[in-house]
């Protein structure tokens, strides 16, 4: 199976998705989400997560 790669901007893409059915536009709007939201909170209750913060911090100063 090809894949098709659209290159388009913001605007464009908000002009498509008004030219969609009210009925439509939630479905479009769901995968279109940022994939980054699935990973908000993921490390909530990690006990090791602040000291990867801090090694990463440390890091960065020493670069």
């Amino acid at each position: 199976m090809s894949q098709l790669t659209l290159q388009l901007t913001v605007e464009q893409i908000i002009e498509l998705i008004q030219q969609l059915s009210p009925e439509e536009q939630p479905k479009i709007m769901a995968v279109l989400q940022n994939p980054w939201l699935k990973m908000a909170g993921k490390y909530k209750n990690d006990s090791q997560f602040e000291e990867m913060l801090n090694y990463i911090e440390e890091y960065r100063l020493t670069i």
